[in-house]
């Protein structure tokens, strides 16, 4: 079984990666999926208490979203095992690590062309992260997979 990472900002063109995963690494063993929304930790000693009694980071994901998850995993469901979205808190190497280790991730995929888009003002682009990590990264380009369907489409559709 593999465990993915995608990097996601809650925008339906983040999940486009997932067509992707499946095709690469989806052929004989299941995925599991983990879409890894990064966060700053809270400022203030309250909100850090209420972190865990309180789930308003996950209004952050949107009904599209969720969507747009459920019709993957339906799509691919004999290639996903599971798909989640999980909240990395905190901006450090060791807490990216820990993450890492904790969803017993193998490799981590992005798009090569990943315009970030901040869902909220403690959300941050977790590319450097990444970058530092030393776990396998592939780089997928979605301008491709787009001409290519624009394409078919317009072959699809000519008189």
């Amino acid at each position: 079984m593999k465990h993915i990472l995608i990097p996601t900002d809650f925008s339906i063109r983040s999940l486009r990666v997932v067509h992707h995963v499946v095709e690469r690494f989806g052929a004989g063993e299941p995925l599991n999926i983990v879409m890894m929304h990064a966060m700053h930790m809270p400022g203030s000693i309250m909100e850090l208490m209420m972190l865990s009694r309180r789930s308003s980071h996950y209004d952050l994901i949107t009904d599209d979203y969720k969507e747009a998850s459920e019709i993957l995993k339906n799509k691919y469901g004999s290639a996903i095992r599971s798909m989640k979205t999980e909240f990395l808190m905190g901006r450090s190497n060791g807490v990216f690590r820990n993450f890492l280790l904790y969803h017993n991730i193998d490799a981590i995929v992005c798009p090569a062309e990943f315009n970030f888009r901040k869902a909220s003002p403690n959300s941050y682009d977790p590319a450097e992260l990444i970058r530092k990590s030393n776990y396998p990264v592939h780089h997928v380009s979605l301008k491709k997979k787009e001409r290519m369907l624009v394409s078919a489409m317009s072959e699809l559709f000519e008189i």
